[in-house]
């Protein structure tokens, strides 16, 4: 398992009237990015996460789904030890546990943990979105596109998953 701490990112603001403004850059993991487009470097080039084939969960563990929809405690708590995140319980449901990410009160939902292969390598990635401000969305369009600011926890490639946790990403496409 390799942690990767900077990456080549395109981070996209989009106006109320349609107009785009981009701007690209290397930047570091645990950053809080605007609509970003991340390409990890490499000897061979880059590979664009966008580009390949990405299987994401939320990270959260609800007894009250089907077991394959969310992780179970013990699946969240590895991942919580292993990628360094927080999770707490749910103050009203008992057995409900989300991860968090305290840098900004705006942060109120789990965070997303992205699987990815491509070259023959698997990628994870960890990241928490939220709004700019309070009054987001600005417009209709703009709420369509979610919200704006990604906060990247990590990236790894060759990520330490167990066969339950691949099993939940892949569902009946597992090889």
């Amino acid at each position: 398992m390799k942690l990767i701490e900077k990456f080549y990112c395109i981070q996209t603001e989009i106006f109320g009237n349609g107009t785009k403004n981009s701007n690209g850059s290397i930047v570091s993991i645990k950053t809080e990015l605007l609509r970003p487009s991340i390409k990890i470097l490499n000897t061979n080039g880059s590979i664009n996460l966008s580009e390949s084939k990405v299987y994401r969960k939320r990270l959260l563990s609800n007894p009250y789904t089907d077991s394959n929809e969310t992780f179970t405690i013990n699946e969240l708590l590895f991942l919580s030890k292993t990628y360094e995140f927080e999770i707490e319980e749910h103050f009203e449901y008992k057995g409900y546990f989300t991860s968090v990410l305290k840098i900004h009160k705006l942060y109120n939902t789990s965070g997303n943990i992205i699987l990815t292969e491509q070259d023959g390598k698997e990628y994870l990635m960890i990241q928490f979105t939220r709004w700019q401000s309070e009054s987001q969305p600005r417009s209709a369009g703009e709420d369509s596109l979610g919200e704006d600011i990604t906060y990247v926890h990590g990236i790894w490639e060759s990520p330490l998953l167990t066969d339950e946790i691949i099993a939940k990403f892949l569902g009946s496409n597992r090889k």
